[in-house]
């Protein structure tokens, strides 16, 4: 006893050294939620970043941020099933790199013909020609740090999502809820005033087209209902599962929580009804339908016998009816009823971009090269115009990365989506209704986004690539990757 009493106190071993760990924790939690929100914000802010100095000024921009700051921190490798698609997705390089490296005359003779006959008309005309396969090396080159910087981004937004737990991570929702909310303002301030434009006007000729029609700050309308319907299912999830922060447990009772929780609904349910009415005033016939096809599925997984769910969506529709009824849909009607000259139009720019896939059947033109190589190709249109895209991403794929690259490409997309939609439909009856919201707005999301991906060039514009990756890594995060991530029990809910 008396060597106890006699002993001085020490300072607390398991206090002191934690506390500083723990802030420094929180701080670099901090500049990764930074680096996940500053391209997605800016590419977005800045036309979709669909101008070529846009995106590869913030990819590398983030890069070097990222670079810094792993000089500091210890970045942890992803585990399990995200590592073997991170691992995919780095084999996937692979192509790129191939297209853009010095071959013998021989090889790219033996590779792509066709390719190697325009290096050789080239050569005896005294141009310059290089036996790389793609026709403009540095525009894959390009392309190539952007494929790089999705994957260092699902990376850094997986390791941040991680550092949550399992929990919705509500700080990701709160800024989309934000960014989604403005964009569609805009767009519904560009539908009731038709000279309102884009920021500053980039291309008169594209601003008296699209004049009236809301895209917010894309250029283009159809990739401005695309961003929208990657986010509005995902919200509206969001929006279901909203509860009153622990933190006001102790500021406020009972009922005054209930009532700032239904303030925070009302607010939540008019903003994603202004998104709502944004998409369908962007007048995009495959964004709507991509819209209509995301609602369908998030019944389905969420469950149809869910009154909230049917409560709030039948108040957007009301506000977006309304609203809609100001602005007339008459333009929208119109829109719908030419369908078929649409689909005839899209039908010979994909016969053009299939002639270009059977002259480089094995390795594609190059990364990014669609706009140059279409010169070559183009018959749909007249000679005064030139589509730089196919309007199919899975076509444009398989003309720049060539047939067996871009259908294993799609394959895999393809088989991922349907597998995780069978699991989460094998384990709806056991799964956390709050992860089965979530996981089933950003399942939906993604199908009605690879769907409208086979009529429009949506991964053509850094925005949408960028959003459409954030949501499936926070999918993959909130619903897990096997039978036994969709199942919680009674016992380990209660642990």
């Amino acid at each position: 006893m008396n060597a106890f009493q006699n002993a001085e106190p020490q300072p607390c071993a398991c206090v002191r050294p934690h506390a500083p760990t723990g802030f420094a924790h929180d701080r670099a939690d901090f500049v990764l939620r930074v680096f996940v929100f500053l391209p997605l914000v800016l590419l977005t802010l800045l036309f979709g970043g669909a101008r070529p100095w846009i995106w590869q000024a913030v990819s590398g921009l983030v890069f070097l941020g990222i670079g810094t700051w792993s000089l500091r921190h210890e970045l942890i490798a992803p585990q399990g099933e995200m590592r073997r698609l991170q691992a995919a997705a780095l084999a996937l390089l692979c192509v790129p790199l191939l297209q853009v490296a010095p071959l013998p005359a021989w090889l790219q003779a033996f590779l792509s013909p066709v390719r190697a006959q325009w290096s050789a008309g080239l050569r005896e005309f005294g141009g310059i020609a290089t036996t790389a396969l793609s026709y403009d090396p540095l525009s894959t080159s390009m392309h190539l740090t952007w494929w790089a910087f999705l994957i260092a981004f699902a990376s850094i937004l997986y390791l941040s999502l991680q550092s949550g737990g399992r929990s919705h991570p509500a700080w990701l929702l709160h800024g989309l809820f934000l960014l989604a909310g403005f964009e569609a303002l805009y767009g519904v301030l560009q539908a009731l005033l038709p000279s309102l434009g884009v920021l500053w006007d980039v291309d008169a000729a594209t601003g008296l087209a699209y004049q009236g029609y809301a895209r917010g700050t894309f250029i283009n309308r159809n990739h401005f209902a695309a961003f929208l319907g990657l986010l509005w299912p995902v919200l509206l999830a969001y929006l279901l599962i909203l509860k009153s922060p622990r933190k006001m447990e102790r500021i406020l009772g009972t009922r005054e929580r209930a009532q700032v929780l239904v303030q925070k609904k009302a607010f939540g349910v008019f903003c994603l009804g202004l998104v709502v009415l944004a998409l369908v005033f962007s007048q995009s016939r495959g964004g709507i339908l991509a819209a209509l096809l995301s609602s369908t599925l998030l019944f389905a997984f969420a469950g149809f016998r869910r009154k909230r769910m049917a409560m709030v969506l039948a108040a957007c529709w009301v506000i977006m009816l309304c609203y809609g009824t100001v602005i007339g849909f008459d333009g929208i009607a119109g829109r719908f009823s030419q369908i078929g000259q649409g689909a005839a139009g899209r039908f010979d720019l994909w016969k053009d971009g299939w002639t270009a896939v059977l002259d480089h059947p094995l390795t594609g033109t190059g990364l990014g090269t669609y706009p140059t190589v279409s010169r070559a190709y183009q018959n749909a249109l007249d000679p005064g115009q030139r589509a730089k895209h196919a309007h199919n991403d899975y076509l444009e794929a398989a003309v720049e990365i060539g047939l067996p690259a871009a259908g294993i490409l799609t394959l895999c997309i393809w088989g991922l989506w349907w597998r995780q939609a069978i699991l989460l439909w094998r384990g709806r009856e056991s799964m956390d209704q709050d992860r089965l919201a979530l996981a089933a707005g950003t399942l939906a999301a993604l199908g009605g986004y690879l769907l409208h991906a086979w009529t429009e060039f949506n991964n053509a514009i850094p925005a949408n690539h960028l959003t459409a990756v954030m949501v499936a890594v926070l999918h993959f995060h909130i619903a897990g990757t096997d039978d036994a991530a969709f199942r919680e029990t009674p016992r380990n809910s209660a642990t």
